[in-house]
């Protein structure tokens, strides 16, 4: 049996045109496609063999929306979620990352964008675009009112402490990172404590302004 593709979208029409555009990028050729306009049917459709589930959240109330990746996720914990929005919210965008999902796409993602953010997710990489990048980034740095410590102390980093620098960075989560190294979910959080106690940080959010404002991650 084949993976699938889960689609959401309230307009038909919209779902249809979206199924052929999978197709004119060979997507048909690997997966089967599965979809719905009823929201709330999304978990009933998840099964071992879906593999990523698009969800355009155009029109959903936001509690619903943010609740509907965790929901997903009970069902199969390896798959992979993309949230398609025209409002790109900064606090909504974090919250959903938060809960798991691998990509968020606004208005302004092109056909080219789009495949692109296909191609890094189902290698089970986050994939943001240069807007949603800069609005975080943004964000934390407004929120996070803190003295920086020396660059310096960045050269106290092994270079294993690096590796899990960047996936950070890259918003995944423990299990993620630990399965990326082939490490222990354990080890990881070993690495991002002292990390954090190199950096003289004290939270998550503070440890990747610093890493991003000094470049120490690409």
């Amino acid at each position: 049996m084949r993976n699938q593709i889960i689609l959401y979208d309230n307009h038909y029409l919209s779902m249809e045109a979206f199924c052929c555009f999978l197709d004119s990028n060979g997507y048909n050729k690997k997966f089967d496609y599965l979809h719905t306009s009823d929201f709330q049917e999304l978990p009933e459709m998840i099964t071992n063999q879906a593999e990523i589930a698009i969800i355009n959240v155009c029109g959903v109330p936001s509690n619903d929306a943010l609740e509907m990746p965790e929901k997903l996720l009970a069902k199969n914990p390896q798959l992979k979620i993309i949230i398609v929005s025209s409002s790109p919210e900064v606090k909504v965008i974090k919250k959903f990352f938060e809960k798991g999902v691998k990509s968020f796409l606004t208005k302004t993602t092109d056909g080219v964008e789009f495949v692109h953010a296909m191609t890094q997710v189902l290698e089970g990489k986050v994939f943001l675009t240069e807007d949603t990048k800069n609005a975080l980034y943004n964000f934390i740095c407004n929120v996070e009112n803190i003295e920086e410590p020396d660059p310096l102390r960045t050269e106290a980093l092994t270079v294993r402490e690096k590796e899990v620098l960047r996936h950070i960075c890259e918003g995944l989560r423990t299990r993620e990172i630990a399965d990326e190294l082939f490490i222990s979910p354990h080890t990881v959080e070993s690495h991002r404590r002292n990390i954090m106690q190199k950096l003289e940080v004290r939270s998550s959010s503070m440890l990747v302004k610093f890493a991003m404002s000094h470049k120490l991650v690409s």
